[in-house]
């Protein structure tokens, strides 16, 4: 068979095996990563070895890594990360760090020389940033207090990967020169960054607009793809990794006004080509060594998912963040990420790893990936359990309630507002206006902090846990009202507040419609859905431009809503 007809069935072969497994795994709530992950096992040397062209897969999946970190560059949000500073830098920086060292000393305990070590410790502490925000998004959980903290902590790991790439040959170097080696290494990855970021600002925005004004899509993807594709070389040519240099060139763009353009363009080929290079990976597993070892890969995918949990709660904990909050954020980033991935293949390329570390890890990274949406769709139960654990709270007491319980109790038949989100502060302003008695509930401990410097009656505490309910008076409030978005907590906050006070009016703001009746269910006075306040607004401005006035577009709005079934509104 001629070469190129080979590759033509090996593609063929890896595509339709990947979707098959992609649509197996769909319905089973997993990622496509970890379907082509597998699809690469199965049609592998390990498993059904159908694969006759593996260097040519091998180069276009080279090619996936450098579209994939480049795309990852460009939805990398410098604004994002200065929005939230407090945790990505406070969290962040806790996360990666306690990883690095509780997996050093885990490898020192094992006799493994500290390079092999730290570089065990750069796989360890990336998290996947695809897979949880993609299980974050379908949750409606990426606004709730927790989504924020994983995305702050994903995008620091992101961007650690810099550093990372960047000194990962110098741990090649001889020990007595390795100080001096890292700190060259660091220096001409500055160098590059810096040289990399004037192109991309100040000399590629010209040529952008003189193309985006050709209004030529073909001319634009061009354009794309060669951007992407020689940023990328121009670092492999001075020193860094192909991946490195891409990913920096999608940062440089990440703010500027092509950003959205570009990356709708290359997403299509970044899928394709980033899909040959997990299948890729997944074809690297050597099945037999895999079932010989099988004891040192579970205990190591345990160890990891340990590590991971105990570390970004930690991280979380430390910032004074509540129990709970802090294990659902340690439970969501508790795996392995595709980064690891690259660096597994950086490191395994500088003879960092051995063979069966490599296959171990390896094994081990899928398994972790494998589990995450179980792990994630538990955490919410999970968590609330550990969380009124007396062995986890006598050592993690949660700061603020004697407090809150000593200033609640002057207060009577008072409102009590959960969330300090900008709903929140609307319906504090308006109850003090309107001198009504009120105290908020907040679970961000400098949320906390800034609005009591302005002499908000705010407390640190979370409206779910009965304790904290009952410092701040249930029992004697006349309401409280939840405006937080955190759909898998209301539910049980709202049971907690009815069984503490059954005369009290709970309010309750949602997301979706279809969340109203599990929570009428729990003891919901009031549900307020944003997706139905939404609707209504943009019908009664839609009818007011057909001269019907507010009141009349609001009664036909009432009446096709009566005629709607139930199982339509929702």
């Amino acid at each position: 068979m001629q070469p190129h007809h080979e590759l033509l069935r090996d593609l063929l072969v890896l595509f339709g095996f990947a979707t098959l497994i992609a649509v197996v795994l769909q319905r089973a709530r997993q990622s496509t990563i970890v379907a082509y992950l597998l699809t690469g096992l199965l049609v592998g040397p390990s498993g059904l070895g159908l694969i006759t062209n593996r260097e040519a897969i091998e180069l276009m999946a080279e090619i996936g890594v450098i579209l994939l970190l480049f795309t990852i560059g460009i939805e990398f949000s410098l604004k994002k990360l200065l929005r939230m500073r407090q945790v990505v830098l406070g969290a962040g920086s806790r996360q990666v760090g306690l990883t690095l060292l509780v997996t050093l000393s885990v490898a020192f305990l094992f006799a493994y020389p500290w390079r092999q070590g730290l570089f065990w410790g750069f796989l360890v502490a990336a998290s996947s940033t695809a897979i949880v925000l993609k299980l974050l998004f379908e949750r409606q959980e990426l606004d709730s207090m927790h989504g924020r903290a994983i995305v702050g902590i994903l995008l620091f790991q992101d961007l650690c990967v810099v550093p990372m790439m960047a000194i990962l040959p110098a741990f090649t170097a001889p020990t007595s020169a390795i100080a001096l080696a890292i700190l060259y290494a660091l220096g001409k990855a500055l160098a590059v960054v810096a040289m990399i970021f004037f192109v991309a600002h100040y000399l590629f925005p010209p040529l952008w607009r003189t193309i985006a004004q050709l209004r030529n899509k073909e001319i634009f993807l061009i354009a794309t793809i060669f951007f992407s594709l020689g940023t990328a070389w121009v670092a492999g040519e001075l020193g860094l990794s192909l991946a490195l240099g891409a990913f920096l060139a999608g940062l440089a763009l990440s703010e500027s006004e092509f950003a959205h353009q570009i990356l709708s363009e290359i997403l299509p080929f970044r899928d394709s080509f980033a899909s040959l290079f997990f299948i890729s990976i997944g074809m690297l597993i050597n099945m037999s060594f895999v079932s010989q070892n099988w004891t040192i890969v579970a205990a190591v995918a345990a160890g990891i998912i340990l590590v991971k949990l105990i570390c970004a709660a930690g991280a979380m904990l430390t910032l004074g963040f509540p129990l709970r909050m802090s294990l659902l954020v340690g439970l969501a980033l508790a795996h392995v990420g595709e980064f690891s991935f690259v660096l597994l293949q950086q490191g395994a390329g500088l003879d960092l790893i051995g063979e069966s570390n490599y296959q171990i890890f390896l094994a081990a990274a899928v398994i972790s990936m494998m589990i995450t949406p179980v792990v994630i769709q538990v955490s919410p139960a999970l968590a609330a359990r550990l969380s009124e654990m007396r062995a986890l709270t006598r050592f993690f007491p949660e700061p603020g309630p004697a407090q809150l319980e000593q200033k609640a109790t002057r207060f009577h038949d008072h409102v009590i507002v959960c969330g300090y989100g900008l709903n929140g502060q609307l319906t504090a302003s308006l109850l003090r206006r309107a001198k009504i008695p009120y105290l908020v509930l907040e679970t961000n401990p400098e949320t906390v902090r800034r609005a009591a410097a302005e002499q908000e009656p705010i407390f640190f505490g979370d409206g779910s846990n009965q304790a904290i309910l009952e410092k701040a008076g249930v029992e004697r409030a006349r309401a409280i009202a939840y405006a937080i978005s955190d759909p898998f907590v209301l539910g049980r906050a709202v049971y907690q507040a009815r069984r503490l006070n059954p005369r009290l009016q709970i309010l309750v703001r949602t997301k979706r419609v279809d969340e109203g009746p599990e929570l009428e269910r729990a003891g919901a006075s009031q549900i307020i859905s944003e997706e139905m306040e939404a609707a209504e607004e943009i019908i009664i401005h839609l009818l007011g431009h057909y001269g019907f006035s507010r009141k009349d577009a609001y009664e036909q709005l009432e009446a096709a809503r009566a005629e709607m079934k139930p199982t339509q509104v929702e």
